[in-house]
């Protein structure tokens, strides 16, 4: 697990950093998710969607 990263004299949290990170596996994802309609099957699209980059940061918090 990080520790907190400075950027130019700012201290952030690796929360931050793990999200960041984050994100762009999740548009991918997002983007795969879509085009197969996956997220047409379920029942709250949004809730989905936080859910999966909510998983997606809790394992990179774990693994990196």
């Amino acid at each position: 697990m990080l520790s907190e990263v400075a950027v130019a004299g700012i201290y952030l949290p690796p929360f931050f950093v793990y999200a960041c990170i984050a994100m762009p596996v999740f548009l991918g994802l997002r983007f795969v998710l879509v085009r197969t309609g996956v997220l047409r099957r379920v029942w709250h699209p949004a809730l989905f969607e936080f859910a999966i980059s909510l998983c997606l940061v809790c394992v990179l918090m774990l693994y990196v």
